[in-house]
């Protein structure tokens, strides 16, 4: 019975991974309009999950709704910029994207294989240190790749600011930092308005809030070097 159940889950969880992503890879791919439009709906979904979340708290301050906003929507704004408003905007939000991705997933893994202490347990109870620093290690062997010259010469793309593969890395790693620190950042938030998940419109997956909240943090500052070095 458990099994069958457990199966269930995990089949809508890749469904609804699968229809998400299969969503974000178009608009991406696609860039302008539909990329803009995609950020639109996200940034409408988030703040709408946001504001319940907070509400939902006993005592809510109206501070942790504005600057949660704010937050949500500078974000996306940025990704929109990277993506519609840089010379190579397909190659750095795809890189983006994919030190985010690479971050969970060595997270995950490493997290399960190696276990330990806890990262943060009064505030999201599955994560460990062992996690935390295999989801950097990850995040920057992905982002060394990505700079590397023979997967440049594919996308016909530069790195910003021309950095190197190890600098690349470096910064991959840096980044998967920040995207724990995102995640962790609205856990808190959960906890305090005592809800597992920010929404239900992705199957198996939560909100859109539960899937993006390591992307957020990390899009701002990845934002930022880009603005700097370009």
């Amino acid at each position: 019975m458990k099994t069958g159940v457990m199966d269930s889950g995990l089949k809508t969880r890749i469904h609804g991974a699968a229809m998400f992503g299969f969503i974000v890879l178009g608009a991406l791919y696609l860039g302008g309009v539909a990329f803009i439009l995609l950020m639109g709906a996200a940034t409408a979904i988030g703040i709408s999950e946001w504001t319940k979340m907070i509400k939902a708290e006993e005592k809510y301050r109206l501070s942790f709704l504005f600057l949660g906003i704010c937050y949500i929507a500078a974000s996306c704004a940025v990704m929109i910029w990277l993506r519609v408003g840089t010379a190579y905007g397909l190659y750095n939000m795809l890189t983006l994207l994919l030190i985010v991705w690479a971050s969970d997933i060595s997270a995950y893994f490493s997290g399960r294989a190696i276990g330990g202490p806890k990262l943060a347990p009064k505030v999201s109870p599955k994560k460990t240190w062992a996690g935390f620093i295999g989801s950097s290690v990850g995040a920057g062997l992905v982002a060394g790749g990505l700079a590397c010259p023979a997967t440049l010469a594919k996308f016909h793309a530069e790195t910003i600011g021309h950095f190197s593969p190890y600098t690349y890395a470096l910064m991959g790693f840096a980044l998967a930092m920040c995207g724990q620190a995102g995640d962790l950042l609205i856990s808190f938030f959960k906890r305090r308005s005592g809800i597992k998940d920010t929404g239900t419109i992705i199957p198996g997956h939560g909100g859109v809030l539960d899937r993006i909240d390591a992307l957020l943090l990390v899009a701002l500052i990845f934002g930022l070097i880009a603005g700097f070095a370009l």
